[in-house]
């Protein structure tokens, strides 16, 4: 695939990123998401700022956002 397919490319694959890359994907988007795997997001112990979860770790929660986008047809 070509770049100038693209219709966005995210940077990051934390929280937003990942978030972003659901809902393209869910709007049919064509968007690639490229990160290192190293979102310090998953260094939180327990967060409850996060809509959805009433508390979750960061790890789980970069799992749970990863596994959704990737159900959508996210490219990551």
């Amino acid at each position: 695939m070509e770049t100038s397919d693209l219709d966005c490319l995210i940077i990051g694959g934390g929280p937003a990123g990942l978030t972003a890359a659901n809902y393209l994907a869910r709007f049919h988007r064509n968007a690639l998401l490229v990160d290192e795997g190293k979102s310090r997001a998953r260094l939180i112990a327990e967060t409850h700022n996060y809509p959805g979860f009433l508390g979750i770790s960061g790890i789980d929660l970069l799992a749970t956002l990863r596994e959704q986008a990737e159900e959508n047809g996210a490219r990551l």
